[in-house]
């Protein structure tokens, strides 16, 4: 029976710490969204928009800013796309309309794991995406 006295209690400790580390394991960024949802770039300044990637985090309903990869057309995509009518520094967001009319699509794709490189992605990284519009007149 004395060996078993302190079985118990190593037994609970275990399971607190498997426990612990299991939340802990899962902290990754669950999902993505892009603000503004959507702009109309004659109400920005220079016609200019700024977009940002708010993140939500397993475990966790807060939500705020994370890195991503910018992009006018889908993430990770080989083949050149047709001419797209807005440019986006694939860096930091910031998006300006060319000499196209219409209304285009804003992507960006975050990896899970935050504390990544942004110049380590790939296309096999895990990630998330999302993605918002942007109208020039």
């Amino acid at each position: 029976m004395g060996k078993f006295r302190f079985l118990c209690p190593l037994v609970a400790l275990s399971l607190i710490s498997a426990m612990s580390l299991s939340c802990g394991s899962n902290s990754g960024l669950k999902s993505v969204t892009v603000t503004p949802a959507a702009a109309d770039a004659q109400n920005f300044p220079n016609g200019q928009v700024q977009f940002t990637a708010m993140g939500t985090f397993s475990g966790s309903m807060q939500s705020g800013p994370v890195k991503a990869l910018w992009w006018n057309s889908q993430p990770w995509v080989i083949v050149p796309t047709p001419a797209n009518g807005i440019t986006i520094d694939g860096n930091t967001g910031l998006a300006t309309c060319t000499n196209l009319i219409g209304t285009f699509q804003v992507w960006a794709t975050a990896p899970k794991n935050q504390s990544m490189d942004l110049s380590q992605m790939s296309k096999g990284t895990a990630q998330v995406t999302a993605t918002a519009q942007m109208t020039c007149p």
